[in-house]
């Protein structure tokens, strides 16, 4: 779990819609972003802005997006090519064996590709 760990990005997105770069000192200034990059720098991946997520996707089309979001709000409307696998409160100090075949599945076989993790909100 640590490798996999140092190998993503979580990417928190405080509204799908945000679509302009200048969002991102909106973004970076939220109190709340603030206190979720301490927990990010704490447990070993970084939080990006959406123009950095645009950025990223720009320079690498094979990122693996994935929405944790309830399955009712991916199907509402989602990132292209994003994969849904919800998480839920529970989920916060293990993941299943259900859950963990869903994540490796969703992964396939290049372990080392670049991992985006994003949800409605910085919890």
């Amino acid at each position: 779990m640590r490798v996999m760990r140092r190998s993503i990005f979580l990417a928190v997105l405080t509204a799908l819609c945000c679509v302009t770069a200048g969002l991102a000192d909106q973004e970076t200034a939220s109190p709340l972003f603030q206190q979720a990059q301490r927990v990010a720098e704490r447990d070993g991946y970084r939080l990006i802005t959406t123009a950095g997520l645009r950025e990223l996707l720009l320079a690498d089309p094979d990122v693996l997006l994935v929405d944790v979001r309830f399955a009712y709000e991916y199907t509402a409307g989602h990132i292209p090519g994003a994969v849904s696998l919800p998480v839920d409160l529970t989920d916060r100090t293990d993941l299943s064996m259900e859950r963990r075949k869903a994540f490796a599945d969703a992964l396939g076989e290049e372990k080392g590709r670049t991992i985006v993790i994003y949800c409605r909100g910085f919890r």
